[in-house]
């Protein structure tokens, strides 16, 4: 689905007659409402900043891309009633896509600067789109009394130049497969996360206690709100997923990356897979995920670890 038409760009990044590097991007999409929902409350898309251009799943798609293009990859999960979670969700992804592009144009206006400074601009620029997503469908809440309650959880992964943006609000989740490893990247702005983290529950207590699902910020619904961002250098055919809990909360993570693993890097495939088997796990909740891979010269080989530094301060709750 395109949320918007693209327009050229009045201030193009490389003067004509110069070809800039490419990246090699493949990447699809999946969603479904599972087997004990009426509705579904999810929505993702995979998306390219520079074309002004959202594929909402189901979606499939190849593509070669200036390495600083702003390809991601973004999941909603709403919340809030039967309607209000669908349109807290829809209105997220329509309007972190807009402001993605909006930067995308006005970064070529700036004078050019360091990889530094442009994954630091990106970076300030995801954290002012989830707070135009909140502050959207806050007032729609305040002019539309029915949808009083709602809200969505946001993550999105965002590739600028050689490395992987995440940005984070609530409890869906970004990996990266490298080779055999399955890292998490992002963490679960949960209450049964931050009584694991603080130990003032035993563990064994803490799903009896508050549940998997209580989470502790929302676009919408959180008075203040604290964008989690994460930077992780990529490396040479990186698989990175993007989730919604309808898949990690039944589908462990050793077999969501045996499924990635074992699908001869149809992504397509992977994500009809893993949707199936939260489905068949009794589907409990909506279920979504997008899966892209990069490839690229300039990546460096898959030999390394996976390295998560967080950009921004840790939220604060209370």
């Amino acid at each position: 689905m395109r949320f918007y038409r693209a327009e050229p760009d009045p201030f193009p990044t490389h003067p004509a007659g110069q070809s800039p590097p490419k990246m090699l991007i493949s990447a699809a999409a999946s969603t479904d409402q599972g087997q004990q929902r009426s509705d579904n409350q999810d929505r993702v898309v995979v998306a390219s900043a520079a074309g002004g251009l959202a594929w909402e799943a189901p979606a499939a798609l190849a593509m070669a891309v200036d390495p600083s293009a702003g390809f991601y990859a973004l999941v909603c999960d709403g919340m809030g009633g039967e309607a209000g979670g669908a349109v807290a969700s829809q209105l997220a992804v329509e309007t972190i896509a807009g402001a993605m592009r909006a930067r995308w144009m006005q970064r070529n206006a700036e004078p050019a600067g360091s990889v530094a400074i442009d994954e630091a601009r990106i970076g300030l620029a995801l954290i002012a789109s989830f707070e135009a997503a909140s502050a959207r469908i806050k007032q729609t809440a305040r002019e539309e009394p029915i949808f009083a309650r709602m809200g969505t959880t946001a993550t999105l992964a965002t590739v600028v130049h050689g490395a992987l943006l995440c940005a984070q609000i609530g409890d869906s989740r970004a990996y990266v497969l490298r080779g055999d490893n399955l890292v998490q990247l992002t963490e679960d702005q949960t209450m049964a996360e931050f009584l694991r983290k603080t130990g003032a529950v035993p563990p064994e207590q803490i799903a009896s206690i508050v549940g998997p699902n209580v989470i502790l910020q929302a676009l919408g619904s959180s008075t203040r709100l604290e964008v989690v961002v994460t930077r992780t250098p990529l490396a040479q055919d990186d698989i990175v997923l993007v989730c919604s809990d309808g898949l990690f909360g039944v589908v462990d993570d050793a077999e969501i990356r045996d499924l990635l693993r074992t699908s001869d890097r149809n992504l397509s495939v992977a994500c009809e897979r893993l949707v199936a088997l939260a489905n068949e796990r009794g589907g409990p909740d909506n279920i979504s995920c997008a899966a892209f891979v990069v490839a690229g010269e300039e990546l460096p080989a898959p030999s390394l670890a996976v390295s998560i530094t967080t950009l921004t301060p840790p939220p604060t709750f209370r």
